[in-house]
């Protein structure tokens, strides 16, 4: 996305963001605490029950989603998910310890791996069949120094949505090895005809597993930055520990936002909305790339907002086949090889944007089709 500043008239198929305004009755309602509360801007110890309230918020939506109930010291507010997920990484990890990353998944968890000074054990996906993962593969790589597993269920970047199969063989894999889970679980909401199962609805996996989760995709609220983890007590506190050292709190305001976004029937019906345009950019992004099947090659996503084809026709590295694509086209995509080994080869694309904006940016990938003669 640097390489495109340069460029003007780009379109945005890059940034794994949802491109739909926050609802409006969410400003509306920050306003009008604001006008009444002047601590609104101050750390949120000034003001200790709008973190209370959002707590009790995220321990029903908890109990909504996975079925239980968790208590007030398993719960951390942070700076959005990936606050939650560093958080728990440099409670967690120690220099030379080994966590599993499925491959390909999520780049800034790879960064984040390396920041905290532990060594990334790839474990690849299959994508000649659907980038299914075998849990053989992940067996093998469990060392002595392995410490975690991190997972991201739906997939970024492949859209998959583990079966309850699949899942219940990581579970087993986690407990026996006396190993923590560290589950992402941004795109939670977001699935499409194949139902998630959680690893958190395995009861006595969930003193193995952090979960991670945020509010930035379900309410198309990235730029308010709050999140969550959820841990044993124990760990939760070491987590709390170090995202104070490096955060002292998430911000107010946005505490004060997330809790009118969650309590408030309008968020759901807003969420509903953009899930269902979400829905519709999707089936448009796979149309439109059924239409090249000379150029790109790839499996329908089940889950998130992104897809992740191959492409065919051009011997080079996928960095430059996205540059490539900017140049020629002005549609930005990211490089799969920054998620993974296996990521080399393909694009991911994110269909989180109206469906027009898909059309205008495959349009313009049609014309290039064209030119190149494929």
């Amino acid at each position: 996305m640097r390489y495109a500043a340069q460029f003007s008239d780009t379109i945005s198929l890059g940034q794994g963001t949802p491109l739909f305004p926050t609802p409006y009755f969410i400003y509306e309602a920050l306003l009008e605490r604001s006008k009444v509360d002047g601590k609104i801007g101050m750390y949120s110890d000034a003001i200790p029950e709008i973190e209370k309230n959002l707590i009790e918020l995220i321990k029903k939506q908890i109990d909504d989603d996975y079925g239980f109930y968790p208590n007030s010291k398993e719960l951390i507010l942070t700076l959005g998910g990936i606050g939650a997920l560093f958080s728990s990484l440099m409670a967690l990890i120690e220099k030379g310890d080994e966590i599993i990353f499925f491959d390909p998944s999520y780049p800034l968890h790879l960064s984040q791996i390396h920041l905290a000074e532990a060594t990334p054990i790839f474990v690849s996906l299959k994508e000649n069949d659907g980038w299914s993962f075998n849990i053989d593969s992940l067996k093998k790589a469990i060392t002595k120094k392995t410490r975690a597993i991190i997972l991201t269920n739906p997939n970024n970047p492949t859209g998959t949505v583990l079966s309850e199969a699949d899942v219940r063989a990581i579970a087993e894999t986690v407990i026996s090895n006396n190993l923590i889970l560290i589950l992402d679980e941004a795109y939670f909401v977001l699935t499409y005809g194949k139902e998630i199962f959680s690893p958190l609805f395995i009861p006595e996996l969930r003193k193995h597993t952090i979960l991670c989760r945020s509010f930035s995709k379900e309410y198309a609220m990235t730029g308010w930055r709050i999140g969550y983890a959820y841990a044993p007590s124990e760990l939760a506190e070491r987590i709390f520990n170090i995202h104070t050292y490096f955060s002292i709190c998430p911000p107010t305001p946005s505490m004060v936002a997330v809790t009118a976004a969650i309590s408030d029937p309008r968020g759901k019906e807003a969420m509903a909305e953009m899930i269902k345009k979400i829905s519709e950019s999707r089936n448009a992004i796979c149309t439109r790339l059924d239409n090249l099947p000379n150029l790109f090659t790839y499996h329908t996503p089940q889950g998130a907002f992104y897809v992740f084809p191959k492409f065919l026709g051009f011997e080079m590295p996928d960095m430059d086949f996205a540059k490539l694509l900017i140049k020629e086209t002005g549609v930005i995509t990211v490089g799969g090889s920054s998620m993974g080994p296996s990521g080399m080869g393909h694009l991911r694309m994110s269909f989180a944007s109206d469906i027009s904006v898909i059309h205008k940016a495959f349009d313009r990938i049609d014309k290039f089709y064209q030119r190149c003669g494929l």
